[in-house]
């Protein structure tokens, strides 16, 4: 069985020295052996284990979890990687209510006015390079038209769009704001 020392298996991992002590410290990778002038060695098994250790960072594990994982079995990692997955969906909807709120606060005279003018075709670029997708862009509207109308109708205005345009666009906001008479209407 062949054995490597802490910097060759942090070389090949593409880790500093540093992480992979860091690692023993807390028990997640520990030597198989010690050479006899006492440097850490490291057979295949450990390599594998590091391996999943580095996937698990690069799904966003904190190492706690990863210690978990490592520690259990079966049911117990799948939970604890259903919990980071339940996570990261909670997370996500948040950071797409923070891009509403900014893309909102951008909409703003105030913001307009200090930065480029953007007609409707660069909005809406900007907003689909952000993630915003066809229903999310009616949400947005639907909520920009219901917490400010006026200002709403402004900022559609002040991108070179005409009176039918607008009133097609606050129309279908308002729609998408109230499904009762959206299905009604249907």
């Amino acid at each position: 069985m062949t054995r490597i020392t802490l910097g060759r298996l942090a070389r090949e991992a593409g880790l500093s020295r540093s992480s992979l002590l860091h690692y023993e410290a807390l028990g997640l990778l520990i030597p198989s052996a010690r050479s006899s002038a006492g440097y850490r060695l490291y057979d295949e098994t450990q390599h594998e284990r590091l391996r999943a250790i580095c996937a698990y960072r690069a799904a966003g594990l904190p190492l706690t979890a990863i210690r978990g994982i490592l520690a259990s079995e079966g049911n117990a990692a799948a939970q604890i990687l259903e919990a980071h997955l339940m996570g990261l969906t909670a997370e996500i909807a948040r950071l797409k209510e923070r891009q509403k709120v900014i893309a909102t606060l951008l909409a703003q005279p105030s913001f307009r006015r200090r930065g480029k003018q953007r007609g409707k075709d660069a909005w809406v670029a900007m907003l689909r390079s952000a993630g915003f997708d066809e229903t999310e862009m009616d949400s947005w509207h639907a909520a920009f038209e219901a917490e400010s109308p006026d200002a709403h109708a402004a900022f559609l205005a002040s991108l070179g769009l005409t009176r039918e345009e607008v009133k097609a666009i606050r129309r279908r906001a308002k729609l998408a704001g109230n499904p009762a008479v959206s299905h009604a209407g249907s």
